[in-house]
């Protein structure tokens, strides 16, 4: 994991999203109390983190358990004068410890599929008060026919992967209403994502270039984003914007 951690120091984000899509994504949330408290779930760096303090004028209990991107996000948001209103804190999310009902949003950005979007939602349903908000971005299927190296890919890395009908229906089934739903744009990978990360896997590939174990991390990296310069019209990332209406 030290290799992985390494290969995101410094960068923007850990995973795909822009803050339009963050400002989109809360734009669909209506009648929210004037000062939401807001759990961002996997947080990373936080620039969503930050986004969030911005435009819903509350405050935000970031979260992950990697304190280097806490660090990162607490000086960021000092930089942007808004680090009073947001608290980080050094857990798993597989051991949160907050009262049930805590929260007016919970949001999560590419983090749930680590324990898996089902009990990903029971969590955000168990953490969200009555009438609050669960907004996440989960990776998706957009073709009915994916190629098989694209195929092969995701059942190593993520077997559990669907289309956005599939995750609906789980979202309907997990009791949730669902309040607005979209694809993130290519942009949404490239600009915050990838393309810093290309340039950070050109540092660390020299770094360790006699290290094998470190290049193959890099290598994996790679790969990834050779397979998204292929396939991005057959998968992605999308946003789902649901309420606890029960």
């Amino acid at each position: 994991m030290e290799y992985f951690y390494e290969m995101f120091e410094g960068l923007p984000r850990a995973g795909p999203g822009d803050n339009a899509s963050t400002r989109r994504a809360f734009g669909a949330m209506k009648n929210l109390p004037p000062r939401p408290l807001i759990l961002d779930i996997g947080c990373g760096p936080g620039m969503q983190s930050i986004e969030l303090a911005k435009i819903s004028g509350g405050r935000v209990m970031a979260i992950d358990n990697h304190q280097p991107f806490l660090d990162a996000l607490e000086t960021e948001a000092k930089k942007q004068g808004v680090d009073d209103r947001i608290e980080t804190k050094n857990v798993s999310m597989l051991d949160l410890e907050f009262k049930d009902e805590t929260f007016d949003i919970v949001w999560s950005e590419g983090a749930l599929y680590i324990m898996g979007f089902p009990r990903g939602l029971r969590l955000c349903r168990q953490l969200v008060k009555k009438s609050g908000y669960v907004a996440v971005t989960e990776a998706v299927l957009l073709s009915p026919h994916p190629p098989a190296p694209l195929m092969e890919f995701w059942e190593k890395e993520y077997p559990d992967i669907k289309d956005v009908q599939g995750n609906l229906a789980m979202i309907e089934q997990e009791g949730f209403s669902l309040q607005s739903h979209f694809t993130l744009p290519a942009a949404s990978w490239l600009d915050h994502f990838y393309t810093p990360l290309q340039r950070r896997l050109a540092v660390l590939t020299e770094k360790y270039r006699d290290n094998e174990e470190g290049l193959n991390v890099f290598r994996s990296a790679q790969k990834e984003i050779d397979l998204f310069e292929r396939y991005s019209d057959c998968y992605g990332y999308h946003f789902f914007i649901m309420r606890k209406d029960r």
